[in-house]
């Protein structure tokens, strides 16, 4: 590690530790002001108000006795897990949820963005998670938050310059991520609409529009089958509805033993997990997959549309969620008796039919787009960033890298 020449606490104004209560969930009754940030809420640099909770102004007002968080402040989760780093937005009102840490960067001696990249770098990460400890889960305490050695820091100007780069690839990233909500959305909305005419459409039981698959997972202390380039969709790793890529893959060998390879455009969807008690994830394949046994594939028969069929689907999420009962632990099971009677509503195979395919298929092709570009952009910045925070490449030279990805 580079000369350790600061310690947290002396970049910062502030160091404030969360409540370590759980607030309580706003009633529907209620107006929320704004969210309890967690720890799943904070990846990669940046806060998700998604699934952040809601909170009204009683709980707002009493989680933020010690600090309110403004524009330029750092969350930082100190357990389960630890290091997850993201910067608080201008647009923002939040506070802090259980096992965060509110940094407020000193600002005449660091760029409150240049110190979100320089925690998220590798060699700040590995001494966060050098000095966890705890017999369960591995916890940081906050008197170790504040005495966290960094390297030494540039002049701001520097930083500024850093801090630049590397957030016109968030900015990027955040772009990408919108239009692909938007061109989601607008698909089922257009869904919704047309699929209520009378005229132009049809009914049909979900069991008779494809050819209905069941994964399984290979051997996985035999080395030769997994680490190689294809896809495995597990019940985890199924949260994009656009599906080419996973975290764990197979090989050729791996696939031939104990899973099914389907190809581009069929349906996966969860049967059986955790999440099915209160989401109902489902994709569409954008490449050649494997997936587990805990997710079933569809395989539209000629003349009905994959993306048709999986706006379908989410149009029907709750009545889908209503069909699930569970099993042993609390885990969710859709049984396919139950889902395969469900009707669902297509277009004719007319001219009106054919347009609204298009229509819908074009955006799909966006959002897809959207979401390979992101990961393309994160790869990027994930490279970049510990380049530069050491020095060891210039900013200039990053500057030209950038331009091309996110002009």
């Amino acid at each position: 590690m580079t000369e350790q020449r600061s310690r947290l606490e002396d970049l910062c104004e502030l160091i404030v530790d969360c409540k370590n209560r759980t607030p309580p969930l706003t009633r529907n009754t209620e107006e929320a002001v704004g969210h309890a940030i967690g720890t799943p809420d904070i990846l990669n640099g940046r806060i998700l108000l998604n699934d952040g909770k809601r909170v009204n102004q009683e709980t707002y007002d009493t989680w933020t006795q010690r600090a309110v968080p403004q524009a330029g402040d750092v969350v930082l989760t100190r357990e389960a897990p630890v290091g997850r780093v993201g910067l608080v937005e201008s647009n923002m009102k939040i506070c802090l949820g259980q096992r965060t840490v509110l940094l407020r960067a000193d600002r005449n001696r660091v760029n409150p963005r240049y110190l979100t990249y320089l925690l998220m770098g590798p060699q700040v990460q590995h001494e966060l998670h050098s000095r966890a400890s705890g017999s369960t889960v591995s916890h940081l305490r906050v008197a170790q938050v504040r005495e966290l050695p960094l390297p030494e820091v540039p002049p701001l100007c520097e930083q500024q310059a850093i801090a630049e780069v590397l957030g016109s690839l968030d900015a990027k990233i955040a772009a990408n991520e919108r239009i692909a909500e938007t061109t989601l959305a607008l698909a089922e909305a257009l869904y919704v609409r047309d699929s209520a005419n009378e005229n132009g459409w049809h009914e049909a039981a979900l069991a008779d529009t494809a050819k209905w698959m069941s994964g399984g997972t290979p051997n996985t202390s035999e080395p030769d089958y997994w680490d190689g380039d294809i896809p495995w969709i597990s019940a985890a790793s199924l949260k994009s509805p656009w599906l080419d890529d996973s975290e764990r893959k197979i090989t050729g060998l791996g696939a031939e033993n104990g899973t099914k390879l389907v190809a581009a455009d069929t349906i996966v969807f969860v049967v059986r997990g955790m999440s099915l008690t209160s989401e109902f994830r489902v994709g569409l394949t954008q490449r050649e997959v494997a997936f587990g046994q805990d997710c079933k594939a569809l395989v539209p028969h000629p003349g009905i549309d994959s993306v048709t069929l999986l706006l379908a689907l989410r149009s029907r999420t709750r009545e889908i969620l209503g069909l699930v009962d569970t099993a042993g632990h609390g885990t969710g099971r859709l049984g396919t008796d139950r889902i395969e009677k469900l009707r669902v509503r297509l277009p004719n195979g007319d001219a009106a039919g054919a347009a609204f395919t298009e229509t819908v298929r074009s955006l799909a092709r966006h959002a897809s787009a959207a979401q390979r570009e992101t990961r393309t952009i994160i790869e990027l910045r994930g490279t970049l960033l510990p380049q530069l925070v050491t020095g060891k490449i210039r900013v200039k030279d990053a500057v030209r890298v950038v331009e091309d990805v996110a002009s």
